[in-house]
Parts: structure tokens; C-alpha cells; sequence
């Protein structure tokens, strides 16, 4: 192409950028929030549509980019979606949601080490208003990539953002019991319920971990406690086997 033609193409798109008027931004808007909810319905197809009419109506929007991004990765499609997230950091290098939603593509895909950077990346943003998600993401790759040290950090910090993130205590428990260090998981856990007496699935685990050091009181006390928050049949049908077990043994 000649160096004419490219610049007047250059200046022919710039000058459709600025002509953007504030009727098509808030038709773009209208349609993101539109595709958000059909995403959340697991509608794709409507999803796709709504979303990729917005991008039309609002090229230079990250934010749009960012959510074709999520709709490709639910499609299964993570080269389309990593393309969409990489072009929404390239219009706003600082967007954490973006460089977290990366991470967890290329998690999905093993690239541990580039996963990990996207994680840190937006942990490290102080505008981040949920960075215990990246920490968690993070400790999530380490753990898969083997490094169970830099997992439990990652963990802990997450914890350190923010004490009432569940899916943090569950995870360090987990891998702390994995290394063997019952006690140590039974600590976090207690802190768990601690903060989020009415979180199960914390209760659950608690006990379980006291059944490890051999305290089933203090398991059976935790499975009662299971049966008293929880709603979910599956959930109460465990604890209720466990607290079976327990009572038949004090007989």
C-alpha cells in the first residue's frame, strides 16, 4: 500500500473515532451491560451478538474488549478471548480486571510463568478494588506449577486484602493438609468460621481437619455446625453421615 494511502486510511479512522457522538457511546454501553446479562444467563449467542454491536459502536472502548474477552473464554475459544483482553490492556495498560481475566486464560492453557505475570500485574495495581481474586489466581498457578511455598504466600496475601475471601481459606487449608500440617489448616479454618460463621463449606473442612488430629468432639461440634447454616442437601447429608459416625462412637 502506498505511504499516501495508508496515511489518509490513518487520518480516514481517526476521524471516525473523534466523530464518535455521545448517543452512539451510550448505545454501546447499553448493549455491554445488555451482553453482561445474557452472559451471566449463559445465553452466548445473544451475548456475541449484543457485545460485538457495541464494539462496533465503540472501537476504542476497553471495557467492551475486555467482556468479548469473557464471552469467547466461555466458548471455549481462549485464543479469541486472550486476543480481546490483550487488546483491552493495549487501550488501558492498568486494567487489573483485564490483566486478571488474562491470567486466568492462560492459566486455562498451562502457561503457568505468563499467567503469574498477568496475576502479579494486577494485584500490584493500588486502584484494584478486589486484589485478593489476583492473590488467589496466583496462588492457584503457583500451586499448579508446583511451587506449593510461593502458593501459600500468594494465599496469604490474599487473606491480608481481604479476611472474609473464602475461597483462600479453603485453598490454604487444603494445601497446608496436603503437606501434612493438620494443625496449621485446622488454624486457618477456625479463623475462617471466625469471620464467616455462616460459610459451610469452612465448618465442613474444620471438621475434617479435627478428625485428623484425632479431636472428634471438637469434629462433631463442627459437623452440627454444618447441619445448622447449610441449605444444600448434599452438603447436610455429608455432615449428617459424619455426625452419625461421631455419636455411634461415644456410645
Amino acid at each position: 500500500m502506498p505511504f499516501l494511502s495508508v496515511v489518509c486510511l490513518i487520518a480516514a479512522i481517526l476521524a471516525g473515532c473523534a466523530g464518535i457522538s455521545a448517543d452512539r457511546k451510550k448505545e454501546a454501553d447499553a448493549r455491554m451491560r445488555m451482553g453482561v446479562t445474557y452472559l451471566d444467563q449463559r445465553n452466548l449467542p445473544m451475548a456475541m451478538r449484543e457485545l460485538t454491536k457495541a464494539s462496533e459502536l465503540d472501537p476504542d472502548n476497553p471495557e467492551i474488549d475486555m467482556t468479548l474477552g469473557l464471552a469467547y473464554q466461555a466458548r471455549g475459544d481462549l485464543s479469541k478471548a486472550e486476543e480481546h483482553l490483550r487488546r483491552a490492556i493495549s487501550k488501558k495498560p492498568d486494567y487489573a480486571d483485564a490483566r486478571n481475566n488474562l491470567g486466568i486464560v492462560l492459566a486455562e492453557r498451562k502457561e503457568w510463568d505468563k499467567a503469574i505475570r498477568e496475576f502479579e500485574a494486577a494485584a500490584a495495581n493500588v486502584m484494584y478494588t478486589t486484589p485478593e481474586r489476583a492473590y488467589f489466581n496466583l496462588g492457584e498457578a503457583y500451586r499448579a506449577k508446583g511451587d506449593p511455598a510461593s502458593a501459600e504466600g500468594a494465599y496469604r496475601r490474599a487473606l491480608r486484602a481481604n479476611d472474609r475471601y473464602a475461597p483462600a481459606y479453603i485453598a490454604l487449608s487444603g494445601l497446608l493438609g496436603g503437606q501434612g500440617k493438620w494443625s496449621d489448616a485446622a488454624s486457618v479454618l477456625t479463623r475462617c468460621v471466625e469471620n464467616l460463621p455462616d460459610y459451610a463449606p469452612g465448618w465442613m473442612d474444620l471438621g475434617r481437619a479435627w478428625l485428623r488430629l484425632s479431636r472428634p468432639a471438637d469434629a462433631l461440634k463442627a459437623f452440627d455446625k454444618v447441619l445448622a447454616v447449610s441449605s444444600d442437601p448434599e452438603e447436610r447429608k455429608q455432615a449428617a453421615a459424619y455426625v452419625t459416625l461421631l455419636g455411634s462412637g461415644k456410645r
